[in-house]
C-alpha cells in the first residue's frame, strides 16, 4: 500500500480518497511514524500541514525515509519539509498563494499527460527558495519559483494534485502511483456497500435518523434501512427554504423512507438569541437538534441516533485548534454542527456510515442503492439550514428577508448548473472606503470563516467595485486575498453600496470533493437582473462571491 504521513492538512483525506478510487490501497499515519515501521510501505507521501517548517517543534518526519529505497512524495508543507531536512531552504513567501495558480513544468514521469503548463490548487504562505543539493526544479508557478523539485524518485510538489481544482491532478498521483510500482483500478462500491452492512449490523436495535432531504442524509437513510429498523426524523428548525420541509417528506416518501417532520421553529430561534459568532451558532444548532432528537429517541426506544456526516464535515471540525499548542494538529476549519457542534454529554449513540466518503462518493453510492436521479443530485442544504448564511445575530426578520433572496437567487443560479448555489445575508458594516485595482472598494467587518495555509482564518470580506473580464476578476481575488492577510472573501459589487444597511451575497461555487471550489463563471449582465429583484426586499445592497475556496470556505460563516 501507499503509506501518507498525516501534518495536519485538510486534504489528507482527499490524497487517501484518490489512491482508493484507484483501486490502490492507502494508509494514513501520523507524521511521527518512524521509518523502521514502514518498510513494508510501495510509496510515502508526506501531506500538507498548517506549519512552517523553520518553527520551534514544526512536525518533521523521519530523515531515514529517504533511505528505504522507496519513492517519496512531498505535498505543499511535505514538500517544504523535504527541502528543509535535506538542506534546502523554506521561507515566507513575498505574497501568498490561496486557490489557483498557473503551472509551468519541465518534462518528467511525474507529470506525464499534464502538458508543459497548467493550472494547479495552492493554499501556502511559505516557499522553497534553495534547493537541496542533488535536486532539480520540475515546475514553477507565479509566487513559487520552485513549485516542484525532485531527486531520483524523491519528489516535492508545493500544490495539492489531491483536489479536484488541480484538473490533472489525479493523473500526477496516478503517475506517482506507477512510479511506486502500483496500476489503476477503481473504487469498489460494491465492497463499501459489504463493509457498512457489518457495521450496521453490529447495532442491533432500532435507532432514529436525522435527515435533512440533502442527498447525504438521503443516502444514509436508504442505506440504513437495509439493515437496521429506523425512525427517520426531519426537522424544521424555521430557517429551511421556503416550501423545504414538505418537499423534503414528499422526496423521502417516493424513495421508501417514512418521515416524521417537527416543527421546531421556536426552540432553534431562542436558542439562537443574541448568539453572534460562528462557532457559537453552530454549537447552539446542534444542541438544539440533539434535545429533539433525545426526546424522539426515548419515545421510540432508540438509542442510537444516524447521521448523514460525510468526510468533509469530519475534516474541517476536527483537525485541531492551534499551532503548536501540544494539541496533536491545527487546521480545524469551523465547527460543523453535527461533528463539532454536538454537545459533549448525549444520551445518545451516534453512528456516521459515510464517514469516510465525500460528496461524490455519496451520490455515486446513491445509484448503486436505486435512489432516484433527482434524489441523488439534489441541491445541498446545510443541517443549520440559512443559519449558517446569515451574520451577526440571527432574527425571525432577518430568516424572512433570506428565504425571499434564496427563492430569487435559486431560480437565477440553477440554469448554470453549479456543484451549489445560494443567497447568504450579511449585517454589511463596512469600516471605510478604499480603493482596489482603481475601482472602489469596502472593507467588510462582518465575522467570515476562511482558510489560509490549512489554517482556519476568523477574518473579514470586501466588496469590490469592477467590469473586469473573468479571468481578470479570479486573479485579482487571488491577488487580494494573498497580499490582505485578513481578508478572506471577495465580492463583486452588483447593486447599491455597502455601508448603510444589510447586503445579499450570491454565491455559486463548482466543486467535486466539497474541499476546494471556485466560483462559477455566471455573465454579470444575469447576476444583475438577479440583484435588481433582489433589492426590491429592502436590502441596501446585493454582491457575487468571486472567492475560490480555499481561502474562503463555501458557506459564509
Amino acid at each position: 500500500m501507499i503509506t501518507i504521513l498525516d501534518f495536519g492538512g485538510q486534504y489528507v483525506q482527499n490524497i487517501r480518497r484518490c489512491f482508493i478510487e484507484m483501486g490502490i490501497d492507502a494508509k494514513i499515519l501520523p507524521w511521527d511514524t518512524k521509518a523502521s515501521d514502514m518498510k513494508g510501505a510501495g510509496g510515502i507521501v508526506l501531506s500538507g500541514g498548517p506549519y512552517s517548517v523553520y518553527q520551534k517543534n514544526a512536525p518533521l518526519p523521519d530523515k531515514k525515509i529517504f533511505s528505504l529505497g522507496i519513492p517519496v512524495l512531498g505535498l505543499c508543507y511535505g514538500h517544504q519539509s523535504i527541502a528543509h531536512l535535506l538542506g534546502g531552504k523554506v521561507e515566507k513567501g513575498g505574497v501568498g498563494e490561496y486557490g489557483f495558480a498557473e503551472l509551468l513544468v519541465s518534462k518528467d514521469a511525474i507529470f506525464s499527460g499534464f502538458g508543459k503548463k497548467g493550472i494547479c490548487w495552492m493554499s501556502h504562505g511559505d516557499v522553497v527558495s534553495g534547493l537541496p543539493k542533488g535536486f532539480k526544479t520540475i515546475a514553477s508557478s507565479g509566487e513559487s519559483r520552485i513549485a516542484g523539485f525532485r531527486k531520483g524518485r524523491i519528489y516535492g510538489l508545493q500544490f495539492h494534485p489531491e483536489v479536484g481544482h488541480t484538473p490533472k491532478g489525479s493523473r500526477i498521483l496516478e503517475n506517482f502511483a506507477g512510479i511506486c510500482g502500483f496500476r489503476k483500478g477503481k473504487w469498489d462500491v460494491k465492497k463499501f456497500l459489504k463493509v457498512a452492512e457489518t457495521e450496521a449490523k453490529k447495532i442491533g436495535e432500532k435507532a432514529i435518523i436525522a435527515v435533512s432531504g440533502g442527498v447525504d442524509s438521503t443516502v444514509a437513510a436508504a442505506l440504513s434501512r437495509r439493515f437496521i429498523d429506523i425512525h427517520a426524523v426531519h426537522i424544521d428548525t424555521g430557517m429551511m427554504r421556503k416550501g423545504e420541509s414538505s418537499k423534503v417528506s414528499g422526496f423521502l416518501r417516493k424513495a421508501g423512507v417514512n418521515v416524521e417532520i417537527v416543527n421546531a421553529e421556536d426552540d432553534f430561534l431562542k436558542a439562537l438569541r443574541g448568539v453572534k459568532s460562528s462557532d457559537d451558532k453552530r454549537q447552539a444548532i446542534g444542541k438544539t437538534f440533539i434535545e429533539i432528537f433525545e426526546k424522539i429517541a426515548k419515545r421510540e426506544n432508540a438509542k442510537y441516533l444516524i447521521q448523514g456526516t460525510i468526510a468533509p464535515d469530519v475534516i474541517e471540525s476536527t483537525r485541531g485548534d492551534s499551532k503548536l499548542t501540544g494539541k496533536k494538529h491545527a487546521g480545524k476549519i469551523k465547527l460543523h454542527h453535527n461533528v463539532g457542534g454536538l454537545p459533549k454529554r448525549m444520551k445518545l449513540n451516534v453512528y456516521e456510515p459515510l464517514r469516510p466518503l465525500f460528496k461524490h462518493q455519496v451520490r455515486e453510492l446513491g445509484k448503486a442503492l436505486g435512489l432516484p436521479k433527482a434524489l441523488v443530485e439534489r441541491q445541498p442544504f446545510p443541517g443549520p439550514g440559512l443559519g449558517a448564511r446569515i451574520t451577526g445575530k440571527i432574527t425571525k426578520e432577518k430568516v424572512i428577508v433570506l428565504k425571499e433572496a434564496t427563492e430569487i437567487a435559486e431560480k437565477a443560479l440553477s440554469k448554470y448548473n453549479p456543484s451549489q448555489y445560494f443567497a447568504a445575508l450579511i449585517d454589511g458594516n463596512a469600516s471605510g472606503k478604499t480603493s482596489v485595482a482603481g475601482g472602489d472598494a469596502w472593507i467588510i467587518d462582518d465575522e467570515f470563516i476562511g482558510v489560509k495555509g490549512d489554517e482556519r482564518l476568523v477574518g473579514k470580506g470586501i466588496v469590490i467595485k469592477s467590469d473586469g473580464k473573468w479571468i481578470e476578476l479570479l486573479r485579482l481575488q487571488a491577488s487580494i486575498t494573498g497580499s490582505m492577510k485578513t481578508v478572506c472573501r471577495v465580492f463583486l459589487l452588483l447593486e447599491g453600496e455597502p455601508g448603510n444597511g444589510s447586503g445579499i451575497i450570491l454565491r455559486a461555487v463548482d466543486t467535486q470533493d466539497f474541499m476546494t471550489a471556485s466560483p462559477t463563471q455566471i455573465s454579470l449582465a444575469s447576476l444583475r437582473k438577479c440583484a435588481e429583484r433582489i433589492m426590491e426586499l429592502g436590502v441596501s445592497f446585493v454582491a457575487y462571491e468571486i472567492t475560490t475556496k480555499p481561502p474562503a470556505t463555501i458557506e459564509i460563516i
